[in-house]
């Protein structure tokens, strides 16, 4: 990023930072925690410990920074080195990225760029550079309003298994728009916060739905048709047999249609393809049912989150608290800073909408653009101010 492109973004984050004092909500149990930015131009610094909103308030108006992390976990020395910090516990979160889902639309919205060559092309990173053949690739991964709402679909998805099969009440789980790619949900509970990594583990392989085995409902290698009538999930189960049993009336067996008994749609299945392709069909039907997370955000026990009510230095969006999941819209409720008109000169840019204004895509060109639409594509690396 150039210098006036710099300074910039950094003078339109330190405006939001010095009007916002009253609308940023600090994280509970302050002093225990451990805080880290990056500025502008600068790399990670972490250790950091604040005694009182004042002293974070004053560093966040001061350096303007890039992005604001604090530790999910709770220490009694915070900023000591790793291993004599002295680790209390802490909330258990989960990460929801887009990025991760797949999804269809991003060969008609990523970029990547040989790092060798040049070579730039829109839509999914390829092994090696068509051009010459080098592996060095960088990409841009763009989340589009497809994207958003697909991510927040699995957040939906995420909170009705920890309500469901954790019994979490929905006052203790904290959602927020990330501020870029998807969702964050953390949970501040004494009755998760000493959970070590390997149970942090189990808890994202359970919400996910990996590692689910035929056995788990019912179904075993010699099991009999009778054996299966007795042992397969009946709806309205709890947890992953009543999940699992909702689905299976969607399974297509010959002889069945939805209207048929489940239990003897499955054992008769069953009867067909036998334990081995059972057990993957039932392993992708789990993952479908699961949420996609990030799984070691969840198990990292040291890891440090983006602070809530700060902005994304690749976005200029800000991590929001989502009241209202269902109708929360992340490009209109996110997006804070100004419509002051900056000129840019935009190397390339897909179709996009900040507000209720849409952007049309860009490619070689100078524009004028809102702060929020030139700091939303500079902080990609996208657009630079001329």
């Amino acid at each position: 990023m150039d210098d006036k492109t710099l300074a910039l973004m950094k003078q339109a984050f330190k405006q939001y930072y010095f009007k916002a004092g009253d609308k940023i909500i600090p994280p509970t149990r302050m002093s225990e925690r451990e805080f880290g930015y990056i500025p502008f131009g600068g790399s990670m610094i972490r250790h950091l410990s604040f005694k009182t909103f004042g002293d974070l308030y004053a560093l966040l108006v001061r350096e303007a920074p890039h992005s604001v992390y604090y530790s999910a976990a709770y220490y009694h020395e915070p900023t000591l080195p790793m291993h004599d910090k002295g680790w209390k516990g802490g909330d258990l979160i989960f990460d929801i990225d887009a990025d991760n889902l797949k999804l269809p639309c991003k060969k008609d919205h990523d970029l990547w760029e040989c790092k060798n060559c040049g070579l730039k092309r829109i839509g999914l990173r390829p092994e090696k550079c068509p051009n010459c053949g080098e592996v060095s690739i960088s990409e841009l991964n763009w989340a589009c309003e497809k994207c958003l709402e697909a991510a927040k679909n699995e957040a939906l998805k995420l909170i009705e298994i920890l309500m469901k099969d954790f019994g979490i009440n929905k006052s203790e789980i904290k959602t927020y728009f990330s501020g870029n790619m998807g969702y964050h949900i953390t949970i501040e509970s004494a009755e998760f916060e000493d959970l070590d990594q390997t149970a942090r583990s189990e808890i994202a392989d359970y919400v996910s739905g990996r590692g689910l085995i035929p056995e788990s409902i019912g179904v075993f290698k010699r099991a009999t048709y009778e054996d299966l009538l007795k042992n397969l999930p009946r709806v309205g189960e709890p947890g992953w047999r009543g999940r699992l049993a909702i689905s299976f009336k969607n399974w297509k067996v010959k002889g069945f249609d939805n209207d048929n008994d489940v239990i003897k749609k499955i054992a008769t299945l069953y009867g067909k393809i036998r334990y081995s392709k059972f057990k993957k069909r039932l392993e992708v039907e789990a993952l479908n049912m699961g949420a996609v997370i990030d799984t070691m955000v969840t198990t990292d026990v040291h890891r440090i989150f983006r602070m809530p009510d700060t902005l994304h230095g690749e976005t200029g969006l800000l991590k929001k608290m989502c009241d209202n999941l269902l109708d929360f819209d992340p490009l209109n409720e996110a997006v804070v800073l100004s419509d002051e008109l900056v000129e840019v000169f935009i190397d390339y840019s897909p179709k996009f909408r900040l507000k209720d204004q849409i952007y049309r895509t860009f490619k070689k060109e100078k524009v004028k653009l809102p702060l929020m639409a030139a700091v939303y594509l500079a902080g990609k690396g996208l657009a630079r101010v001329i």
